[in-house]
């Protein structure tokens, strides 16, 4: 039994509002690169800092690593690694590699994540720090402008953590956040593909109910009725030996017509009870037999039989074979009379398989017996379910003729015809 797997999943180019909120992103992060470098270059307080010539130049690495973030969602650990490395060491906003590791911390576990999460809490941390040392500080607006190394302005430092913390928390919360809905997306994903199985299984195990329900249908009626034909066949050619030869051949072969169904019914039983392990139907190597058989009958079969190797032809093309040729021999037989019966078969590994059967109508001849008209239907469906092709009618010199043509090694297809 197969499960269906699902299928891998493809990287289609990314939607236009991702490409917006992306481009929109970096936009961003850029902007706030260059406020913090413009303050620190055009800050007139900022011409005896060392910080300020130090912040302007920090821009250019900055702008890089704003140009990495196109690519934060296919390589987020590298990429929030390089923007945290150049925010420890240069002056600049700590927002580009905050915005870094949300991705990154979405995508990472263990102790990558956390790694990651300290990386940029430090980095939030030391770019408050360089601006609390500037003379172009934004944090110094809480103490009024306090001068750099005055009292009022160190007293920021013990709240830089927690400042930190709380600049941070959204970025960093917002990565687990993202985690979560990726874990949460892929357990449904999960359970789909679950129920799905179930029902395959589900599914499998139901048409073993009925596969066993029909054998034993089978078992318990076909098979006891034919097993007191042979039984009556028996008795009856015992009989018949002291009446001729003529009545003794008929009831030998009234018996052995019965015996032959009643294998070929337990055949198809086992088939049904255990599809797995049955073992190989009749096919292309039984054919001569089987023309021997319908013509010991006494039907008019003219055969040629030309097949290379036919012991290595799919078993499930020998059989259809089989049958198709069996059952439009007797179609012939019963709608035709004793008219003659041509017989074709070729095939080998390189061509496939073709067969035709062809006979002489004969008009007004009622059947010698009544079927359920589903030959031919039958036939079509077992040419199909191995990828042949399949033609059954009335040719321009009046006879009626079925031809079938299937691949030596057959293809897959949903419907089965190992069962007769």
């Amino acid at each position: 039994m197969t499960i269906p797997q699902p299928m891998p999943a493809s990287t289609p180019s990314r939607p236009w509002f991702v490409v917006s909120r992306e481009t929109l992103i970096l936009i961003a992060c850029a902007l706030a690169v260059l406020a913090v470098a413009g303050r620190y270059a055009t800050s007139g307080e900022s011409a005896g800092d060392a910080v300020a010539p130090f912040g302007y130049f920090a821009a250019f690495p900055m702008l890089g690593v704003v140009a990495l973030l196109w690519w934060r969602r296919r390589w987020p650990i590298m990429v929030a690694t390089i923007a945290i490395v150049v925010s420890l060491i240069f002056p600049t906003t700590p927002f580009v590699a905050l915005t870094a590791v949300t991705g990154a911390v979405a995508a990472s576990r263990g102790g990558t994540r956390w790694l990651l999460v300290a990386g940029a809490y430090a980095a939030t941390v030391v770019s408050f720090l360089w601006d609390v040392f500037s003379t172009s500080s934004l944090l110094a607006a809480f103490v009024d402008g306090a001068a750099v190394g005055s009292a009022a302005r160190l007293s920021l430092l013990p709240f830089i953590p927690l400042l930190a913390a709380l600049v941070a928390a959204p970025f960093i919360g917002s990565g687990f956040l993202r985690q979560y809905r990726q874990e949460r997306d892929e357990a449904r994903a999960g359970t789909a593909a679950a129920a799905r199985n179930v029902a395959v299984l589900h599914d499998e195990v139901a048409r073993e109910h009925e596969r066993q329900e029909i054998a034993r249908e089978l078992h318990d009626t076909l098979a006891a009725r034919l097993s007191a034909v042979s039984l009556h066949a028996g008795a009856f050619e015992l009989a018949a030996s002291e009446s001729g030869d003529a009545a003794l051949t008929a009831a030998r072969r009234v018996r052995e017509a019965a015996q032959g169904s009643l294998d070929e019914l337990r055949a198809v039983v086992e088939v049904l009870k255990n599809p797995a392990t049955a073992r190989r139907g009749t096919g292309l190597s039984d054919l001569s037999l089987l023309i021997d058989r319908v013509t010991g009958d006494g039907a008019d079969v003219r055969a040629q039989i030309m097949v290379t190797d036919p012991t290595s032809c799919n078993n499930e093309v020998s059989h259809a074979l089989y049958r198709i040729l069996q059952e439009s021999i007797s179609n012939a037989r019963r709608h035709a009379g004793d008219v003659a019966i041509r017989v074709d078969v070729r095939g080998g590994p390189q061509t496939g398989v073709s067969a035709s059967v062809t006979n002489a109508m004969t008009v007004g001849l009622p059947p010698s017996s009544v079927g359920g008209g589903n030959g031919l239907v039958g036939m079509q469906e077992r040419v199909a379910s191995v990828g042949g092709s399949f033609q059954a009618g009335v040719t321009p010199e009046g006879t009626f003729r079925v031809a079938v043509w299937m691949p030596w090694e057959g293809v897959s297809s949903p419907i089965s015809s190992n069962g007769d």
